[in-house]
Order: structure tokens, then sequence, then C-alpha cells
């Protein structure tokens, strides 16, 4: 099972519920959405794709199938812009 942590290479903040990445290979900054964000604070200490989407699914209220298709597309759209690895 693959899991997903920030990059370590990666520099972020949470402002008032959103995210703000900086990547440092394209010296871009990603402004996440709340969904995004949150996965990205519980990829602290690393998650998997249930372990988003449970959490996706308390916080809004989906049915677990469209919460995992969300959760997975997002982890994916994450590590390919490199704000997060997975392992």
């Amino acid at each position: 099972m693959r899991r997903y942590r920030r990059n370590p290479q990666t520099a972020g903040r949470v402002i008032d519920g959103q995210a703000f990445i900086v990547t440092p290979d394209d010296n871009k900054l990603h402004t996440l959405n709340g969904a995004a964000t949150q996965l990205w604070v519980l990829a602290k200490d690393g998650l998997s794709e249930d372990d988003a989407a449970t959490a996706l699914c308390a916080e809004y209220e989906i049915d677990r199938e469209t919460a995992a298709r969300d959760a997975t597309a997002c982890l994916d759209d994450m590590v390919a812009r490199q704000i997060l690895v997975a392992e």
C-alpha cells in the first residue's frame, strides 16, 4: 500500500485554512484548496489513500466511492507537482 508524505524539500504554511506550498525545483507557489490542504496537513505523518478517503468523507459528508476517487486524484496531482512523495 502506498503512503504519501510531504516532500521534505518543499516549504509550506497553512493560513486561514488554506495551504501555500513552494516547490524547490521550479520555485513555484502552489495554493491548495480546502480538501488538498487537509490531505497535505495529514501527510505530515504519512497517509494512505484509504486514510485520505476517510478524512474527506468525514469533512465533506460525501459517499465513500466519491471520496476515494477524489482522494486518489488529489494525491496523484500533488505527487506530480512534487508537493507530496509516494512511498
